[in-house]
């Protein structure tokens, strides 16, 4: 086991035999990502899906040294009409405004191809929640983290019309990824060491 992953065990408090995906204690949540990004010192990050900024937010509060990309569209959606999506698109601006954040108000079909490979530290993934989506953000936004860094995401769970789960699940599984984390917690973050 390399360091990080061994660093994460301990972090998260992974218990010995615990079999795919490793989880977390209940109690370490996402927050505990960001100040894992912190220690080992990632300076660039992307987080894809960003709402009112919450949590690029608590990214740039762990770690002033980040450099965030926040990707989000803010577009109409389901039950979002076009106003309520312009006025979280606002609150992000002003909740992320005294951070060093480059905000994209664009697909993230759209942002990802102008990210270089192997640029990024970490990518958080939140975006569109189906299946194709997710899988699409998974496979780009992964080859934009450099090795060493960490590919992550939230909401893994079953709930209706999501495929996050199944998404994790299936790439994981492709690419052989012997080593990946959740947190234990409802919207449950996911996320592995890229090799």
């Amino acid at each position: 086991m390399d360091a990080i992953n061994r660093l994460i065990w301990n972090r998260f408090r992974i218990r010995r035999g615990d079999t795919l995906p490793y989880c977390a204690v209940k109690g370490r949540t996402r927050n505990d990502l960001a100040a894992l990004f912190t220690e080992l010192e990632y300076t660039s990050g992307a987080e894809v899906g960003v709402g009112e900024g919450r949590f690029s937010e608590v990214l740039c509060k762990a770690n002033p040294e980040l450099h965030l990309m926040s990707v989000d569209p803010w577009e109409a959606y389901e039950n979002w009409s076009q106003e309520k999506c312009d006025i979280r698109a606002e609150r992000a601006r002003q909740r992320l405004e005294p951070y060093n954040i480059e905000i994209r108000r664009q697909r993230s079909i759209d942002a990802v191809l102008q990210v270089p490979e192997g640029s990024l530290d970490f990518v958080y993934i939140d975006g569109c929640h189906v299946f194709d989506w997710v899988m699409t953000d998974i496979i780009l936004w992964a080859q934009r983290v450099r090795p060493g860094g960490i590919v992550s995401g939230h909401d893994y769970y079953k709930f209706y019309r999501a495929g996050v789960q199944r998404a994790v699940d299936v790439y994981t599984w492709a690419h052989g990824i012997s080593m990946w984390y959740l947190t234990r917690e409802k919207e449950a973050t996911w996320w592995w060491v890229k090799t």
